[in-house]
This record gives structure tokens, sequence and C-alpha cells, in this order.
């Protein structure tokens, strides 16, 4: 059914007819029994976006905000429905003669039928509204939108009944069961949502996908669901704490479902409709033929099925496919797909397997072809075929920057066919693309980067000399290296002859330096966090530390403050570290010590503080018996200190290098994981049982990174921490309380180490808690990370074929599968249930292996039946996801009884002191975590005999008066030396906008993803602040809705470009908004656009062109032409800035708005 010349975006069905409404303005009407288009109703204004039809009577909405209405049988237009401001995205009619429709403009109408009067407005939406429920007989209308909440209207007085609230996300549709008297909503968060519409509480939720749920279908007690993540969820609504069981088969996500007798239809982006059996819930059948993703499905009968997806055309197709015999060949194949896991990443072709079969393109390097997938950029696609480039600040895992400049290569533009220079970690790669590493351009850039490198560090350290700070001695300089490989990867030049290498340095003399003595005085290297050290000196401003602090960790910690002129190395700003932490000291700031910054910085800027100078003076006096414990996670990533994979040494192995440094006696810290294991499964079983006199829900406490988190920022969640000490702590207090008792030794002889995978674990030992309130020993003395292991490693020469198997010392050298858990997301609570079970019921937990919590994901969801007691678990990990978790903590929706959180991506497989990679190497460390977990014979902790050796022996019970003193602890709120840290922008602004509105001022918005188009917009906000007038400033992302601007008189739209052209991530949100609204619908704006970019990358400037051409679209009115910097610039983007501010007095003079004037 071909007609349309655009997209078809919905369909109406009659008996006899289809009517589809189409971008190209259109609506159509189509023969069922032939599929010829039977006329055209009308040519609109706008795309049309949805039909209906009630009686013979077709109703349609459009993009432009007006409804209008068709006779089915003349075609003819009958009425027009006017007053949103903004597109229709849903509407629908009832029994009576109403109208209900939901707009972007975040209202919803009521209008009469009859003589298309608007009756009746509803307003308390913050966003556009997604879905409309009418139930006539109780006057009730429900509605739910994209701010998270459903409402309930009285139709009549169009007064509010009640709210629901508790999701976490935008809701997506909703169904109503009126025999229930419940309200279903699903929504992006992953979660129906069950409500009892006579009290707004929320009965029941409904978990399970991974990604949003689109659609509903329910069927008496049965509730069929559609998700993203490629799924249908098949509910028992009889038994909602259970899961669901999943049909599986759609490679994308699923669109739409519908239903018809008893089969499920459903389409998605795989382009596919695939059929499926209600009674036996298999797939029956699989209709190919969309080239892009189905968006709706709709049954007319029982022999015909019409779709449509993101084409120009309806597909017709017969139902007899799913009884006729030619499909049970197709059938077969399919169950045999089924088995296999199939992945879910979007845009990919798939085999019969999991693999992902990637679009490979042909591109050209050095003359040579090389086939790669289309998915990687230069940098990654060089590496892979065996061309080695220098790249400082890259990292896959933070993605490119574009800083430093070392990987410079010569890229041969479609548009011009000649070679232009280009940054390989920041530019895709495209079919045909031709690449030079090594030509003369790209040598002469890369020498001045490195010369460029080698002339700021050289200075910085002449700097810290003379301001009289002692060099740290860091042998992980990994810039050195870096610079020597960027130096070897040209040998010789064309003529043969090699290259002479300049490197520039600077005068002790220079006045320059002088100037900065007393700015920086006593401030190059802070050493005031106890776990992380930061040496200034080492800078190389390649911002990786400010990318993992906030991106991964949403910290925001460290701040980026750039020199002017980013070329320019005789300014003395330029020789001042681009990073800092806000004019505080680290130990001073809400810095978790999680140590995700040093895992990251390429030159040796941030760093753990090193003890092993410390341990070897120990260990050289052979005064105290020196033991050693090793982490779980440490044992995986160990053979990484000797350039292997993960997992390649054995436990024994391990061990064995422990020996060989000298330490006394090796044990397992695994050992005192099954110990916690046994406390804090008490614990929970404690509070579950004892919720009079107990909170929940309980938080994991073993992870120091998070316990800081929650005394520095969240003290309100130190009462549902398990007050159970970390395994380090327990396996310290072990050690001085009862091992040395054993070996009749005072605690203070004993000197007590521990190999972590986590730098705040050296924070951690030094707490006030964990040491003896009499004596003032510490139950650990010192903690070394995997990465000064390898120092020390390579210190004492030892080379891993040396290393044999050997056995830990007893007592504490016995553990289970479930203390090996420890070192992954999940592994704590997975572990904790096992042996919960166990001491409830005394039997084993059916499930031993708990998949729910093994993805992943940074926020993982689940419930189950424990003992009959629906149990509500979360499992956390990473600083970004902890901050979003936690945004509906003390709300009705925050609904959990059981939680695990780990501070770092992944848990401690992922933590800040592990060896340094430029992969993304943490999928490697959990598939081994999980393997030896499945090899050990004994894999609950309650198994472990040592275990039960010491509660007989020492601590009687777990939970008990001696294991609650010694292997528990207090959690107190931190205390701050003065204000505690925010951000020191966000009050800039808080100030600078206070008392400020449209009304009264101009706006400046901007888009920022190193901090530099943010301090453009600084000054700009201080010019136009001296010409005497009134401004705002706000991040694009935090200014909500764009249709507001149409209030704004002026708006100055400040912009970097990142990466391959996109906006920066605070810019994003507000782009995408921005995109939805209507031609023409800021025509009273006057606007103008700076941006900021480098002409090393293909996309100079593309935001903000794209930007300036939007806003065109939208019809405001240009008052300045575009300003397009370059970072290039022997001024950087000062260049144009400076000129494009004059042009700015002339135009604010223009406006005769005197209230605007200070």
């Amino acid at each position: 059914m071909s007609g349309h010349t655009k997209a078809v975006n919905t369909l109406a069905i009659t008996n006899k007819f289809c009517f589809s409404g189409s971008n190209d303005r259109t609506v159509r009407a189509w023969s069922l029994e032939n599929g010829y288009c039977t006329g055209v109703l009308d040519t609109q204004e706008s795309p049309v976006l949805s039909l209906a039809v009630k009686k013979n009577v077709l109703y349609s909405s459009n993009t432009d905000g007006m409804l209008k209405s068709y006779n089915t049988t003349t075609h003819r237009s009958i009425q027009s429905f006017q007053g949103h401001t903004n597109k229709i995205t849903v509407f629908t009619l009832d029994n009576k003669e109403n109208l209900f429709s939901g707009s972007s403009d975040c209202s919803i109408k009521l209008w009469n039928l009859k003589d298309s009067s608007w009756k009746q407005t509803y307003n308390a939406h913050s966003d556009y509204i997604t879905d409309l429920i009418s139930a006539h007989k109780s006057s009730t209308l429900y509605s739910s939108s994209v701010d998270t909440t459903a409402i309930a209207w009285d139709i009549e007085s169009g007064r509010k009944k009640l709210t629901f609230k508790g999701h976490k996300d935008w809701i997506f549709s909703m169904l109503l069961d009126k025999s229930k008297k419940t309200l279903y909503t699903s929504s992006q968060d992953r979660m129906v949502k069950m409500w009892d519409i006579r009290s707004g509480s929320c009965a029941h939720t409904l978990f399970g996908h991974e990604y949003g749920i689109v659609k509903m279908i329910l069927n008496q007690n049965i509730l069929y669901t559609a998700s993203w993540d490629g799924r249908i969820g098949v509910y028992n609504l009889k038994k909602p704490r259970q899961l669901p069981t999943f049909l599986e088969g759609h490679s994308g996500k699923i669109r739409t479902l519908s239903k018809y007798g008893d089969y499920l239809y459903s389409g998605g982006n795989d382009c596919t409709i695939r059929v499926w059996s209600c009674k036996t819930l298999k797939c029956k059948a699989v209709l190919k033929g969309h080239k892009k993703p189905v968006t709706a499905i709709y049954i007319p009968n029982k022999n015909l099925t019409l779709s449509i997806g993101e084409e120009r055309r309806i597909y017709r197709w017969p139902s007899h496919h799913v009884v006729d015999s030619n499909s049970k060949q197709e059938l077969e194949t399919l169950t045999k797909k089924e088995k296999q896991k199939i992945s879910l990443k979007r845009d990919h072709a798939y085999d019969l397997g999991s693999k992902i079969i990637e679009k490979q393109i042909e591109i050209n390097i050095n003359g040579q072809k090389f086939k790669v997938s289309s998915k990687l950029n230069i940098l990654e696609a060089c590496r892979k075929v065996g061309f080695e480039i220098e790249a400082l600040c890259y990292h896959p895992s933070l993605g490119p920057v574009g800083t430093c400049k070392c990987c410079i290569v010569d890229v041969k533009s479609v548009s011009k066919q000649s070679f232009q220079r280009a940054c390989a970690c920041a530019t895709e790669l495209w079919e045909g693309m031709e690449i030079k590493t090594d030509s003369p351009k790209v040598r002469e850039q890369l020498m001045s980067a490195v010369a460029d490198l080698r002339k700021k560090q050289k200075n910085r350290n002449l700097l810290s000399k003379m301001v009289g700070i002692e060099k740290v001695n860091n042998s992980n300089h990994l810039m050195e290296e870096y610079i020597k490989n960027g130096e070897k990867r040209f040998k010789k030049s064309k003529n043969g002859k090699k290259q002479k290498k300049k490197v520039i340095v600077a005068d002790e003399n220079d006045t320059m330096l002088d100037n900065l003595i007393e700015r920086v005085s006593n401030k190059f290297i802070d050493t005031t966090n106890l776990a992380i050290q930061v040496d200034h000196t080492k800078c190389i401003d390649c911002t990786r530390c400010i990318a993992a602090c906030s991106n991964i960790q949403g910290m925001d910690i460290y701040s980026y403050d750039p020199p002017t002129t980013m070329n320019d190395f005789n300014s003395a700003e330029s020789l001042m570290p681009a990073f800092n932490t806000k004019g505080k000291f680290l130990g001073d700031t809400l810095c978790i010590s999680c140590g995700q910054c040093s895992l990251y910085c390429p030159s040796g800027a941030i760093t753990e503080i090193d003890h092993t100078q410390k341990l070897d003076a120990v260990m050289k006096s052979k005064k105290k018996l020196v033991v050693v414990g090793m982490a779980p996670s440490a044992r995986i990533s160990m053979s990484e200190i000797f350039k292997l994979a993960p997992g390649s040494l054995t436990t024994g192995q391990c061990v064995h290098l422990l020996r060989l440094l000298g330490f006394n006696q090796v044990f397992d810290v695994q050992f005192a994981a099954d110990l916690t294991i046994m406390e804090e499964g008490t614990e929970l079983l404690h509070r579950m049982n004892d919720k009079e006199n107990s909170v929940l829900p309980m938080f994991t406490s073993c992870c120091p990174g998070w316990v800081n988190l929650v005394e520095k920022k969240y003290p309100e969640i130190i009462p549902h921490l398990s007050s159970c000490k970390s395994p380090q702590q327990m396996f310290g207090s072990v050690i001085k309380n009862y091992y040395a008792k054993r070996l009749n030794l005072d605690p203070k002889d004993i000197y007590c180490v521990t190999v972590m995978p986590c730098t705040a674990k050296k924070k951690e030992l030094d707490r006030p808690q964990f040491r003896n309130p009499k004596t003032g020993v510490k139950e650990v003395d010192l903690c070394l990370t995997v990465r000064e292991m390898g120092r020390m490693v390579a210190k004492r020469g030892i080379e891993f074929s040396e290393l044999e198997e050997r056995e830990f010392d007893n007592p504490l050298g016995f553990s289970t599968g479930a203390a090996q858990l420890f070192a992954s997301s999940g592994g704590v609570m997975e572990a904790a249930l096992r042996s919960a079970y166990w001491l409830q019921k005394g039997v084993e937990f059916p499930s031993i292996e708990f998949k729910p919590v093994r993805s992943r994901k940074g926020i993982k969801e689940s419930v189950i039946d424990f003992d009959g007691t629906p149990l509500r678990l979360a499992v956390v990990s990473g600083g970004k996801n902890i901050h979003k978790f936690l945004e509906t903590w003390g709300t009705s929706s925050f609904n959990y009884d059981f939680i695990e959180i780990m501070a770092c991506p992944d848990g401690c497989i992922g933590g800040g002191g592990q060896p340094r990679s430029n992969l993304d190497i943490n999928p490697l460390r959990k598939q081994v975590v999980y393997q030896n977990e499945n090899k050990l014979p004994s894999r609950s902790s309650y198994q472990n005999p040592l275990v039960k050796r010491l509660y007989k022996d020492w601590l009687k019970k777990p939970y008990d008066k001696v294991a609650l003193k010694y292997l528990h602890t207090t959690y107190e709120p931190y205390k701050y030396s003065d204000q505690p840290q925010t951000d020191e922008n966000s009050d800039k602004f808080h100030k600078l906008n206070e008392g400020l509105t449209w009304k009264n001022s101009y706006l400046i918005l901007y888009g920022s993803q190193t901090g530099t188009a943010e301090k453009a917009s600084l000054k700009i906000a201080d010019k136009i602040r001296s010409l005497k007038y009134k401004v705002r400033i706000k991040e694009m992302n935090e200014y909500g809705q764009p249709i507001k601007l149409k209030h704004e008189k002026l708006v100055f739209l400040i912009t970097s470009t990142f990466w391959d052209g996109s906006f920066p991530e605070n810019a994003l949100k507000f782009w995408h908004k921005l995109k939805e609204l209507q031609p023409m619908s800021l025509t009273k704006l006057k606007f103008c656009v700076f941006g900021l970019g480098s002409s090393t990358y293909t996309q100079f400037n593309n935001a903000a062109k794209n930007l300036d051409q939007k806003f065109i679209e939208l019809g405001a009115k240009k008052v300045l032409e575009i300003g397009l910097s370059n970072r290039e610039d022997k001024n950087g983007y000062l260049t144009t800035l400076n000129p494009w501010l004059k042009d700015i007095q002339p135009l604010l003079k223009k406006n005769k708005k005197s209230r605007w004037r200070k």
C-alpha cells in the first residue's frame, strides 16, 4: 500500500477502510479488500501524528497542535479543534461526546465533539503528555507524562483527584483494570507499577526488564509487556512478586505489541514482526519485509494484518501464516535461534549465536588497505591493524578529548579531496577513508606536541624547586614512556636521515617563574588526602582526571581552567596546571578517595600515596611479624603486573609471590569476606524480623568509598548502613585480637598488611574506630594497591617463571566461592543471600547462582521469594549510578529491603588501585571471578570450616556480643574544617542569577565539555554587566523546556563541539528537546551564537552551526553573525571572541527596555 511520500505515522481502521496519517501532511483512505487508495482526505499544514475513528467520523492530530475531523464516507472535513500551542502527543475519545487531547505544551484539553468547543483544561504536569485514559462512568480521566507522574482528574471540574508518584523516569503507557480498581503504568525506569485507583498507593511493582517498557496488554490475570531490551515479559498477576517469563527472539528494541485471539504480534528495530502463541509462549512465525524499524501493528480481522514502520508504505500480511504449514521449517530454525542468547546492541547484524557481526568497511592506512569495524575511530583502527599511535588524553572508557595532540594524523577530506589534519581519537571512520600517520606535517605536529609537553613539565618542575618543594619520586611516570614511544614513531625522514629532536627547556632565571612563586607555594604537591596524592608538576592538561571524576563517578571534584592561549607557552598562566580542586586541598573536598582519577592519569600526576618504602623499612628492621592478606580481586589482576591476561596467575602463585617479597606469613582476606557474610547475613535477618526496632533498607558497608560518600554527602543514610566492618578491617581485627593471642604476641608486634584493588582502603585503616581505644594500635597497619605490588615486584626483579604453587597459612587460609564473589559488583549481595537463607531455613538457597545481579549494568534491581517473603533487592556500582539511584531516596518510590553499593564501576575489579590498562578490561576480570568461584568446593560462607572454628573458639555466635565488639563499627557525618564544598560555578551563577528573570535580564545558555565554553560564557557575562545590563547564565540542560525561550527577548548561545561534531553532555538534552519544537515557534526571540572548536577536528564547530541553523528554522531573529573560534589560533578562542564582544555593545543599545539596565 504505497502512496505517501514520507513516513507513515499512524493508522485507523473501520470495517471497510484503513486511514493513514503521514509526515507528508496527508491523510489517505485505503480499501481493506484490495489495498487500493480510495482518496486523499486532506493536505494539512503539518505532519499527521495520530488518528482515531468514532462512528462515521475520523479524528486526526497534527504537530501544529490542531485536531481535525472528517466524514469517513464522503472524506470531507467537518470541523477543527484549536487551542494547543504545541504538538498533540496523544488524544482519546470516550463513550460520551468528549475528546481529550494531551500536548507537549504540558496541558490536557477537553473538547465537545458536537460543536468542537473547548470545555476544560487540565494543568498540573510539567512535561509533555504520553498517555490518556477516560473512565466515563466514574467521571475520571487518567493522564501520564514525561515528568514521571500519572494523575487522576475529575472530568467535570478539572481538579486533581490523585497523583501517582513513584517512577524514576518518564511513563510510556497506562492500562486501566476497572474490575480490580487497578491502574498499570509502564516506564523508562524498567518497571511496571500497579496502583490502587481508590487510594493512589502502589500495590505492587513488577521487575525483570533491563530497559524501558513501551507497551502493555492485559488479558485477565496475565500482563504482557514489550520492552526496549528486545523481550516480551509475561507476568502472572496472581503472583506479582515472581519474575516474568520472557519471550526472546528480537535482536533489537521492541517498538510495538498487539494481540488478536490467542496470538501476540510484536515489531521492533530488527525490522521483523514476530507472531507468538499465548498458550505455548513460542514464536509461530516471523514476518520479514520491512526495511526499517516496525512502529505499529493493526489486526482488522482474522485474515489480515497491517503494519507500518519508519517507511512510506503500509504492509499487508495474510493472517493465515500462523497456521500455514510452510512456516514450520522457519519455526524450527527460529527455535534454534531462541536457544542462543541474543545481544541487544542496536544497529548490528547478528548470527545464530550471541557474537556480533559488525559492519566492516575498507580504509587505507599509509597506502595499505584494511577491513575494520565501522564502529571504531581512527586511533582504535590503527592500533588494531598494527600502527601504534600515541594518545595521552584518550582512553576508551572516557571517550575522546583531543587536548594532547599526540594522535594527530592526516585524513583525506571527502568534500575537498585533499588531506587535512585530524585527531585520530576523535574522528570516526568512513568507507574508503585514506589515513597517513607518517606524513611530514604529522611529524612536525607530533614533535611540536612532545616539545610542548616536555617544556611545560620542565618549567613546572623548576618552579616547584624554586618554591622549596621536594619533588616526589614516582617510578610510574607513564608520560615519559608515551613521549619516548612518540619520538620513536618516526625513525627516519624521507631522505633517510634521522630527524633531529628539538626539545624546548626553560631558563631557570626566567622572570615568568618568579611571578608565580607566591601563587603556587605549597600547592604543587597535595598529600592532604590520605589515599591519593596530586603532583601538579607532572600534569599534562589531558583532563582524564576530570572525565573520570565527573563522567564516571559524578563527583565533580576537579575542574578545568586551561590557559587562555592554548599554544602560547611563554605565558606564566600556562604553567599552572589546568586541573584543580576548586581552590581547596583534595583532603578538604567531597573526594571519596575512590582513586578513579589515579587509575586514568597517564602522567603520574595523580597516584595512590606510595607506602612501599615504609613497608621496606619495617621488613628490614625485623622487629615485627609482618603478615599480609590478599583481597579477592587482587589475585585476579595480579597477573597484569607481568603484562599477562587477568587470572593468568593462580592463587597459589600469588601466595608464592608474596612470600618472595619478604612477608612472614601470607593469609587470605577471602576468609574475612566469609566472616563478613556470616555477620551481614545475620544482621539482615535481624532487621527483617525486628522491623519495629530496626530500619530498612539495609545498605552494605564493605566499600570504604561508598561509606565516605554517605558520611560526606548522604549522612541521613548512616542508620541504614550495615554495622559490619569491611573484610579488610575484619581481617585486621582477627589478626590483632585473636591470632596475636594464639601466638602469645603483643598486637603492636604484628605488622598487618593488606593487598587491595582500592585506594580508599588506605584511608579506611586510619579511621579512629579501627584503632584500639586504649593502646592506639591499628587493626591494619598498611594497605598496598596492586600497582604498588607491581613496583615492588619490578624493584625485586621477580620473574613470572619463578612462581610456583604455594598454600595460604592457617588459621586464615581457607575461603569459599561466596568470598571470591566480593571481587565483582553484585557478589556481596549474592553471597549474603546464600548464607542468610541457610541461617533462616537451615537449607541451601534454591538457586545458588543469582544471575540477576551478575550483569554489568550500573543499577540492577530484582525481587526474590525469601522464605515466603518478597525481598526487594538493588545492586549499584559506580559513583554516577549511585547519585542517580539515590535521587528518589526518602520518597515512597524508594522501596527496597537490601542494597549493595560499590563506589567503583563493576565493583572491586574496577577499583582505583588496579593496574592501568588502555582497554576496557573489567569484563575479562569479571569473567575470571565467576570461573574461579565455580571451581571452589565450597560456595557458601557458612560452609567454611575455619570460620566455624573461629566462632567456636572466640566469637561464639554471629551478631552476638563478642562479634559486635570486634567485627562491627559505627559511622558519623563528616566534619568539615570549613563550610562543606559546593560547586563553585553553581554558587557563582546563583549569585549572578539571583532576583533575575526573563522579564528583566538577558540570558546566556552554554554547553561545555571541558570548561572552556563555560569560561567564555563568564567573559561574555562580564562584558554585558560592564555595559550596565543585567544577564543570567545557565547550562543548556538546566534551562528546561526550550519552548520557554519564546518569553525571552535576547539569548546568547555558547557551545563547544565535542568529538565527532556532537554537543557537550550538558547541552545534549536541551538540543534533543529543541529539535522537537515546531517550525516558527520562537518568532519573537532574538539570538546569537558563539562556537568553540578546533580545526583539527573534521566537524569543526559543528554544534554551533547546527544551533544557529535550528534557531533560524524556529523563526528566531539572528542579531549577530555566528562567531566560530579556533583553539589552534595563537590566542585561542579569544582571537574570535574579543572582536565578537565589541559588536555586542551597539546591539544592546538598540534595545529600548530600560528596565534591563542596572
